[in-house]
């Protein structure tokens, strides 16, 4: 069975002191830590691949994209 992990984990992920992603870095340790295979559920919406999660994330300003590093907006995150 596929794991589902909630979008706040991701989040989470791009807070932790010292956080310094690209895209392609965030993809390779969501991987590392939870498979290829993962999918990912918000409040909204459910069986999201990373590729789909981060669209939503983008698009709803909870990550932003500079250049080629990625950051959560901490303005718009939910805090639930």
């Amino acid at each position: 069975m596929t794991e589902s992990v909630h979008a706040h984990n991701v989040l989470n992920m791009l807070l932790e002191d010292g956080a310094d992603f690209s895209l392609d870095s965030l993809r390779q340790a969501v991987v590392a830590l939870y498979g290829e295979d993962v999918r990912f559920h918000t409040c909204s919406l459910q069986d999201l691949t990373f590729d789909a999660l981060l669209t939503f994330l983008l698009d709803r300003r909870k990550v932003i994209q500079d250049g080629d590093k990625i950051m959560a907006n901490r303005e718009r995150m939910c805090s639930h």
